[in-house]
This record gives C-alpha cells, structure tokens and sequence, in this order.
C-alpha cells in the first residue's frame, strides 16, 4: 500500500563539504574552446564511481560483469552487460554549472512502452546521505545519439555534492565533465552502507522508470545511501552461474535476489534457483540476501503460484539448513490495492507509481535487516 511517507526522513551525511581537499580544475587540464576544463569519469582522484567496477580495472569498459568472462556469459548477458542501470558519478564542486559531455556505446532502440528519458537518459541531484534532490532543468533530456551530446547542468551556489545516475538501458563509451576553469573539485562524502546488489528481469534493470533515478532498485540505494549494483538483465535473467559467481565475489552490504520471471519454465526455475543462491552464499557466508517473487501481473495464474511455491523452496531449505540471514519477500502482493492496475505500464512492467511501490517495499524489509 502507498504511505505518505514510506521512507527515513531524508538526513545529510555528517561529513563537513567544505572539510576536504580541493583541486582546482585547472591543474588537470587545459580549457577548451567553450573554456570548461575536462575531466574523464574514470579520475579517482577527484570522482567516485559506484555502481560498477571502474574501467580502468575491467578492460576499459563501462561494464557491469567481469570483461575476462565474457565468453562465459549468455549472448544477452554480455550484450546488457554494456548497459549502466545504478551507475552513478559523485563529486563535490563550487562550479555553478558542469557540462556533461558523452559518449554513447548503444542504444535499445524501439522500446516504445518506455520513454527515451529513461532508456538512455542521464540524471543529476545534489545532497548527500539520504538527503538528495534532482535538480535537472524542465525538459532537459540529458539524452542524444550514438554520435555524442553536450548537455549543461546549471547548479546551485556554493559548495554541493552532485550525483549524476547513468542510463537504465543505455550503453556508456566515454564519460567526460566540464568545468568552469576557476571551479574546485573534491571526492564525495562516504556511503552509509557498502553496496547494494539486485539480480534480476527487466522490472530489475529499470523497466519501465520514466527517469533512471526513479528505478526501484535506485530509489531503495539512495533511501539507505549506498551504491546500487544493479544487475537486472532484460528477458535474459536466466539464473546463470557465471553471474551467481560475479555477484559472490562482490564486497556487498546486501544482496536482493529478484529472479523469477524471466526462468522459461517452472523445471528451470527450480533447477537453477536454488543452486544461484547456494553460490552467492558459499562465496559470502555472511552476506544478507533478501529472495523476492515477481509483482502481481493481475490475474490469480496457477504458474504464478507454483513459481512463488519454487522461490519460497529455496528460502525454507535455507533457513532448514541453518542459513538465518536469508529473507523472503512475496512480490505478487505489492499492486494489490485498489486501480492497482495504475502500477504498470502493460500488466508487467512497473511504471515510475510501481516502481516507487516496490522500492518502498523492498526499503522496509532492507532496513530492517541492516539496522540489526
């Protein structure tokens, strides 16, 4: 059910922004010919990158699984891999507007039940911990071709952190800031939690969020101010070991295991359930991993209850067998208020309302369990 107020007050970080150390933008570069100074996404001096591993350690690449096991990974997999749902930059400037220079790697074309805003836009708020706010101008895409786009962000005075939040579906060549070339730049505040991992559909990677920042799995990390591995994969989530063993070896606060929909049949959910969650466990005794069924579809479908039946199966023989950090979570209720049909976009897919209902409800059970 949607509450008035289903999250945490909103609360900053207690860290001090002007407590850092600042470099002026123009010791990293020379100004350009619009007079802004550059700065390649993957500087970890003055930017943190979260959501994914930084490129200069996994093959050069903007990519959310391991480059030296693409062979390993389905045709799909290594294909929306190159997406960058839950990808953020963060920073802290006095700049009174950046320039948000990109580079394009792909683009999902024809997506026509989703808006281009979210497919391949980008976001940008300003606040830190819990207490953030997007400040993009009205109308502004953000978004262009796979030839490039320049887009200027107008910020607030004085010092802020910004976050800009990468495309849902989107692929990211190159990623570049420009700065006025009298701004300072420094590293952000830390995150409350270690990040937060979501395997999943394409409910997971972000469909149909008219906004990357209005996905559920980013809503419930900037609600509990961590970073968001979101490793949703469209039509392709089929509970692959290879992902199973990418996501052990992550250094997690959490992982949500929302894998379901996409298993072909009944026979291979069963078969590969289990076993993904028996790998993410023996590779992170310790780690919290909440199971999750798919959302109401709105109608009562006999294999919709035996899928749950399935996921409800590996969650109990864990628990049997000792295993009390897992938790289990039943999707097929989330929508189920009145003109809850109001959620999605096509009896499937959440739109920004189911979205936001989700994540409202998978925030209450996190919560709970990293505040223990």
């Amino acid at each position: 059910m949607l509450n008035t107020n289903p999250f945490a007050p909103p609360l900053p970080s207690p860290e001090s922004l002007a407590d850092r150390t600042f470099t002026p933008v123009n010791t990293l570069g020379d100004p350009a010919e619009d007079g802004n100074v550059y700065i390649d996404a993957t500087n970890r001096d003055v930017f943190a990158l979260g959501g994914i591993d930084a490129p200069q350690e996994n093959g050069g690449e903007y990519y959310r699984l391991d480059v030296r096991r693409k062979d390993e990974y389905s045709n799909d997999n290594r294909f929306l891999a190159c997406n960058t749902p839950g990808v953020t930059l963060r920073f802290i400037t006095d700049a009174k507007a950046v320039t948000l220079d990109v580079k394009l790697r792909s683009v999902i074309a024809g997506m026509h039940h989703f808006t281009d805003r979210g497919v391949y836009g980008f976001d940008m708020l300003i606040g830190t911990g819990t207490a953030r706010r997007y400040v993009g101008a009205n109308m502004q895409n953000f978004v262009d071709t796979l030839e490039g786009m320049k887009d200027v962000l107008a910020l607030p005075d004085g010092l802020k952190e910004v976050q800009i939040n990468f495309p849902l579906y989107g692929g990211v060549e190159s990623v570049r800031l420009g700065f006025p070339a009298d701004a300072k730049v420094a590293l952000p505040t830390k995150r409350a939690y270690k990040p937060i991992a979501f395997y999943g559909s394409s409910i997971t990677q972000g469909g149909c969020a008219g906004r990357p920042s209005n996905s559920y799995c980013n809503i419930v990390c900037r609600a509990l101010d961590a970073d968001c591995r979101n490793l949703g994969f469209s039509g392709s989530a089929m509970g692959e070991q290879p992902v199973a063993e990418y996501i052990g070896g992550l250094d997690l606060s959490a992982f949500v295991m929302d894998y379901d929909y996409n298993s072909p049949s009944e026979e291979h959910l069963r078969a590969t359930h289990r076993p993904f969650y028996e790998t993410v466990r023996r590779m992170n005794p310790d780690l919290p991993i909440l199971m999750l069924s798919h959302v109401w579809a709105f109608e009562d479908r006999e294999t919709d209850f035996k899928r749950v039946a399935i996921i409800r199966e590996t969650y109990e023989a864990a628990r049997a067998a000792g295993d009390n950090n897992v938790y289990f979570l039943e999707g097929t209720n989330f929508f189920r208020w009145p003109m809850g049909d109001l959620c999605t976009v096509d009896i499937l897919h959440p739109n920004d309302l189911g979205q936001f209902i989700m994540a409202e409800e998978v925030y209450k059970t996190l919560v709970a369990i990293l505040r223990r």
